[in-house]
């Protein structure tokens, strides 16, 4: 765990070298996959949460289920979903590259790519965790969700949040194509963003 909380904190600080560290080491794909199965799991556990608060959908998804048990759906498919995620973005990602003269190994890069996914999900996963934790000791839910319905600090500072996230995942997967297969500038950030856009897509399907 100290490992992988390390390799999560030097992805999001200084991808560049923490990537080239991975790259010499064999087990970047196996750990890769242990960071991205940790965050499903973070995300199964708030999940469970807010749905035995009780906690209404916030906002729509575009799976059709019902927003008053929609939580303990997700509490069941969070953990597949990022894994998904992962796949499909780590794979498009590969592809384009492989297309524009990536030489790199592409499990390495899949290593690479899961933890610059799994930074900003982590960054995402807290305001989830929050939304969950207050719900649980008894915050209404209409109660929490005005911080951030008006103007105001909380907006702010949840916006502010959100478009942390937004630069890490890009700037983060653009890295991961760049050293993970041996991309120049223009091919890396082509293959990054096309990595980043389809992973945020599968799981902006269905985690709210």
């Amino acid at each position: 765990m100290a490992s992988m909380i390390h390799d999560l904190g030097a992805a999001a600080i200084v991808p560049g070298r923490a990537f080239r560290r991975l790259e010499t080491d064999p087990k970047t794909l196996r750990k890769g996959i242990r960071a991205i199965v940790f965050i499903g799991f973070l995300y199964t556990i708030s999940a469970a949460g807010l749905a035995a608060a009780g906690a209404l959908l916030p906002a729509p998804a575009f799976l059709p289920l019902p927003p008053y048990n929609y939580y303990f759906f997700e509490m069941l498919f969070a953990l597949p979903l990022v894994c998904a995620a992962w796949l499909a973005g780590a794979g498009g990602g590969n592809l384009l590259a492989s297309l524009l003269g990536g030489r790199g190994s592409a499990k390495t890069a899949a290593g690479a790519w899961a933890f610059a996914f799994a930074v900003p999900s982590l960054l995402m996963w807290l305001p989830h965790a929050v939304f969950s934790g207050f719900l649980i000791l008894g915050i209404s839910q209409k109660e929490f969700m005005s911080y951030t319905a008006e103007p105001g600090v909380w907006r702010t500072g949840f916006f502010a949040w959100q478009g942390l996230a937004l630069v890490l995942l890009v700037l983060g997967s653009v890295k991961a194509a760049s050293v993970g297969r041996a991309l120049k500038p223009v091919p890396a950030a082509l293959s990054g963003l096309l990595a980043a856009g389809l992973f945020a897509l599968v799981l902006g399907f269905a985690i709210r």
